[in-house]
């Protein structure tokens, strides 16, 4: 809503000034390159879903020459990706306009996606995205700050914002399209203070660090404490929140030859999965055990479909 009363005002302005100095009509757009592959949820334990977008600009001549452009993205793609040994994808695919791919959501081979007529659909694996309804929020919610995306009880999806404004989580009703605040009482009292939250296999879990930030990242359920992962030399914590990627933890760690590094741990109902080769990953490049990056440019994700 906001972007689209900044256009409205942008075009009035222009309207006035190229009223009063001629001259003005130069408007372009300009379409340029795509972007790298962006991690959007990991999938299993070898596979990730990334997207990317090819950059657009759009630019409006004011007066005397002078031009004011907005960037964003056009062509939005969606790749199934192997993390842990490149290769070309298992499946990709684009579409011609755009749309906002919420990170962190996976659920039956799908992620969760909005649009620009306030929209929300499901971009599965191996198909087009699909549009389910207009979803509707409840003050003081905001559908536009929805950053992540959980699955949650009754087929309903919890919402991570990024800018809380009195709505750090939110339900998204799949049936009806309402957005409401979770409140953090009741039944889900115990939430409160959770670093992350999402439902596995029937419960409802949190991610929470207990007293040292920099401590064991502990996995709780209504009864308490399930499991925690202990701070050691190799997994060195940094105070930072954790995050979910599906049924993956991703959480900060220190690496003096590596700059801004998650690990990657998998989670489930019961704890920490000490079956799973935990991965190192910086920005978007992931990082296996002996150092090795497996990262994916935009040339490398390619329509498989």
């Amino acid at each position: 809503m906001m972007k689209k009363m900044f256009k409205l005002f942008l075009t009035v302005t222009m309207v006035i000034a190229c009223a009063g100095m001629w001259g003005c009509g130069n408007d372009y757009t300009h379409v340029g390159n795509r972007y790298e592959g962006m991690i959007t949820a990991i999938v299993d334990d070898s596979l990730a879903l990334v997207r990317n977008s090819r950059e657009y600009d759009e630019c409006y001549e004011t007066f005397m020459g002078n031009e004011n452009c907005e960037r964003s993205g056009i062509n939005d793609g969606l790749f199934l990706v192997n993390y842990r040994e490149k290769k070309t994808p298992l499946w990709g695919d684009t579409i011609d306009g755009d749309l906002s791919i919420v990170e962190g959501f996976f659920r039956d081979s799908s992620v969760l996606y909005s649009n620009a007529k306030n929209e929300f659909g499901f971009w599965k694996i191996g198909e087009k995205p699909r549009v389910v309804r207009k979803w509707k929020c409840e003050s003081p919610c905001e559908c536009n700050q929805a950053k992540y995306g959980r699955p949650w009880e009754k087929g309903n999806i919890l919402l991570k914002m990024v800018q809380q404004n009195g709505c750090p989580y939110a339900v998204l009703d799949t049936a009806t399209g309402v957005v409401k605040k979770l409140e953090f009482k009741g039944e889900f009292a115990w939430l409160d203070g959770c670093d992350d939250i999402t439902y596995i296999d029937g419960d409802v879990v949190c991610l929470k660090r207990f007293d040292n930030a920099m401590g064991a990242v502990s996995l709780l359920n209504q009864k308490g404490v399930i499991d925690s992962l202990e701070n050691t030399k190799e997994r060195n914590f940094l105070g930072y929140s954790p995050i979910l990627y599906g049924n993956f933890m991703l959480i900060q760690v220190y690496r003096k030859d590596l700059f801004a590094t998650r690990i990657i741990t998998k989670i489930n109902k019961k704890g920490f999965d000490s079956n799973y080769l935990e991965m190192l990953m910086s920005v978007n490049t992931f990082i296996d055990s002996v150092g090795n990056s497996i990262s994916y440019s935009s040339e490398d994700l390619i329509v498989t479909k």
